[in-house]
Formats: structure tokens, C-alpha cells, sequence
């Protein structure tokens, strides 16, 4: 069960494939700006929304879609794991709950979404529910701190840490 949940904990709420928006405003990074500012550029919502896009493409076992969302030397550091290399042993590791049988479902609550330079930073909770046919689904909760690089006109994934937090509960998502 341990390994179970180790594996579970791995949540590497990656980034958007470009936006069709994103890129025909602005080809370069977009300037730093406060995240509570209330007219919030294209560049901090596309931040904020990543996850989403994340688990859309994960829960859909889009994988090809989902590679596209990581810059190739991506870094993935999970509670529990060795840290992980590059966007495509990243895949290979996120695909191994749905290869063994698991129904595997997010959610993600961004915190705290910020843009400095080419990096935009997001700190977020996050709730992963794994179920295996006949057993009832574990749940994990903790927090992410991201870092995505603009490249090629979006947000790409480039470090994912992932872990535990006692303030975080499954419960908080319902």
C-alpha cells in the first residue's frame, strides 16, 4: 500500500499545450505581474488553468498531449521517488498506474500564481484518487510547487515538486 501511494503521490500538474490566444498576442515572455492584479493578462491565466489542462489530458490517457505540455528536460521530484528526467521518463512513470488496471482522477487548487521573466510559478493543492477494478480508491493530498518555462509561445512544465502537506486533506476538495 505505501508503494501504492508513493506512486499516487506522484502528481505532475503539468502545462498547456499553447493557446491558440497566447501565441497570437505575444511570442515572447511576458512581463512579471501581480498575480492579485484584477485585470490579470492572458500569460497568469493560462497559469492558473494549467492544471486542469493537466488532468484533462492525463484522465484521458492522452499521452502524446500530454508530452507536449513538458519542456524536454523537465525535472519531476515526487515525495517518496528518485527524482525523474526528462519529459519522456516522465511519461513512462505517469503512465504506470492507468498500465496496471487504476482509474486514476485530480483535482487541483492553484494557491499562489506568479510570472517572473520566462518562468511563471505556481503553488498549488492537489487531490489524486487512484482505484483499482473491485477495490475502492485511495486518496492522496498534498501541495505542488511548479515552475514552467515560456517556450515556443507557452507555458511548459520544467520542475514539478510534489508532497504530503498536513494542512491538506482529500476532504478539502469536496
Amino acid at each position: 500500500m505505501n508503494r501504492l501511494l508513493m506512486c499516487g503521490a506522484t502528481i505532475a500538474f503539468a502545462f498547456n499545450a499553447a493557446s491558440p490566444a497566447m501565441a497570437q498576442i505575444n511570442d515572447t515572455a511576458p512581463e512579471s505581474v501581480d498575480v492579485y492584479d484584477a485585470n490579470k493578462p492572458i500569460a497568469l491565466r493560462e497559469l492558473e488553468e494549467a492544471g486542469e489542462r493537466w488532468r484533462r489530458l492525463y484522465e484521458a490517457g492522452d499521452w502524446m498531449g500530454l508530452r507536449t505540455l513538458y519542456t524536454d528536460d523537465a525535472v519531476l521530484m515526487s515525495q517518496g521517488q528518485p527524482k525523474i528526467e526528462g519529459a519522456d521518463a516522465i511519461l513512462v512513470f505517469l503512465q504506470r498506474l492507468s498500465q496496471q488496471g487504476a482509474k486514476v482522477t485530480f483535482a487541483f487548487a492553484p494557491e499562489e500564481v506568479e510570472i517572473e521573466g520566462e518562468l511563471g510559478i505556481v503553488t498549488a493543492k492537489y487531490r489524486m484518487d487512484i482505484a483499482f477494478p473491485g477495490k475502492d480508491a485511495v486518496k492522496v493530498a498534498g501541495r505542488s510547487l511548479l515552475i514552467y518555462k515560456w517556450q515556443d509561445g507557452s507555458w511548459k512544465l520544467w520542475r514539478d515538486i510534489d508532497n504530503f502537506a498536513s494542512d491538506v486533506t482529500p476532504e478539502d476538495f469536496e
